[in-house]
């Protein structure tokens, strides 16, 4: 059967279905992609946050379901009473942990935010800590993240005194695979850069990284600024 979703009844007749659908996998069958397909429609379509919440939380700590604490992680970063919000980076590194790449990424922006701020955000991060950021970040770039690679490469770009060795080729790499999964940005970096060990060139970085260090600058202070925004 076709459905009409410019028709308000069948539009109405179509969510109860699906809403039903994910109840009965989730409930009866224990499928956890069902259990996050209800939450989420529990958040987006019956708009009770609180529920949706309780059901992110309960998939990703029962199964495991990275996707889950992904979105429950988000859901604490936006508010949720009687939730303290540094729990959003304790279930982001659990997504992380189970193959989310979004988790990895908002769990290493956690580190640089609060790094900033002199504040622990949870008991399982401690502040200053630049490499474990870049682990994560390795992990989110290993998951697909692009801004992931990016990130990491920025910091193997700048380096931080006595605890990260700058290293330009692997600034490199890492812009090299952010390229390849989308990232303008790298990629323009790639294109004023010179290889690594090019044989004739004493100096291998070229105007292209210099630029990129503005950029880097500009692209994180954007990023810390969405992130506390979105706490």
């Amino acid at each position: 059967m076709a459905w009409d979703l410019s028709n308000k009844e069948e539009r109405t007749t179509l969510m109860k279905q699906l809403g039903s659908e994910y109840r009965e996998k989730c409930l009866r069958q224990k499928s956890p992609r069902d259990c996050h397909y209800l939450a989420h429609f529990l958040e987006t379509v019956n708009k009770d946050v609180a529920k949706a919440a309780t059901l992110f939380r309960k998939t990703c700590d029962d199964h495991q379901y990275g996707d889950s604490c992904q979105k429950f992680a988000h859901l604490v970063r936006r508010g949720i009473e009687g939730i303290d919000p540094s729990v959003s980076v304790d279930y982001d590194r659990k997504g992380c942990d189970y193959g989310q790449a979004k988790s990895c990424f908002h769990a290493a922006m956690a580190i640089v935010s609060d790094t900033e701020r002199g504040q622990v955000p949870s008991k399982n991060l401690e502040p200053n800590d630049p490499l474990e950021a870049v682990n994560l970040l390795d992990r989110a770039c290993d998951l697909g993240c692009d801004n992931s690679c990016y990130l990491a490469g920025g910091l193997y770009l700048v380096g931080v005194p006595g605890i990260l060795e700058k290293d330009v080729s692997v600034t490199y790499r890492y812009d090299l695979k952010a390229c390849q999964l989308g990232n303008q940005l790298a990629c323009a970096n790639l294109r004023g850069a010179l290889p690594v060990e090019c044989p004739g060139h004493d100096n291998p970085i070229s105007n292209g990284f210099v630029i990129r260090r503005l950029q880097l600058k500009i692209r994180n202070e954007r990023l810390r600024r969405e992130y506390s925004n979105s706490l």
